[in-house]
């Protein structure tokens, strides 16, 4: 059987958002060209020819959406809430919802293991979120500190060192999904 996808409440939002945005440039772009077929022959009408190339591209963008929703939904994909991994367990092993200091080919990053759809650059901090679905987030699950491993990257093996694991606190889970401190 399938493993199930797991998705942050913070990215089921914003693909939920995507959809509503999408349909509202949609609606737009279908007033604007009613208002440009007004002006005459349609074939020499640039405005009339934008406004119905912009709502076919809406269109296109909402049914990828829409494909990507029932997705997840046939899946059975499950939700989780970023601010449930901050607690005061000590991880023993890479999880989902912990912290990793590793070094990648020599360099040092911090990264939060999230969920499949959690892979925006935030605006704050140092610590990045990777998917767990990745090949990075792939290799990391399981591993303990100290550990080393390799791990195939966009066709290359990269060397992984796992320098610490932990808890996020909560000001860092804030600093990579800031839409959760309205809630």
């Amino acid at each position: 059987m399938k493993e199930k996808i797991i998705l942050s409440t913070v990215s089921a939002w914003e693909l939920g958002d995507q959809f509503e945005s999408a349909q509202a440039q949609k609606n737009e772009a279908l007033r604007e060209a009613k208002v440009a077929k007004l002006d005459g022959d349609l074939s020499e009408n640039a405005p009339y020819q934008a406004a119905k190339e912009k709502f076919r591209t809406m269109g296109r963008i909402q049914r990828r959406l829409t494909r990507e929703m029932d997705h997840l939904l046939t899946e059975g994909h499950r939700l989780v809430d970023p601010l449930t991994w901050v607690n005061d367990g000590l991880p023993e092993a890479v999880e989902l919802g912990t912290v990793v200091e590793i070094d990648l080919d020599g360099q040092r990053d911090k990264f939060l293991v999230a969920g499949a759809r959690d892979h925006h650059v935030p605006s704050e901090g140092d610590i990045l979120p990777i998917p767990y679905s990745s090949p990075l987030g792939q290799g990391l699950l399981g591993k303990r500190e100290k550990e080393s491993f390799k791990v195939t990257i966009r066709e290359a093996e990269r060397s992984v060192y796992v320098h610490s694991i932990r808890r996020p606190t909560r000001d860092e889970i804030l600093a990579i999904f800031p839409v959760l401190k309205g809630g």
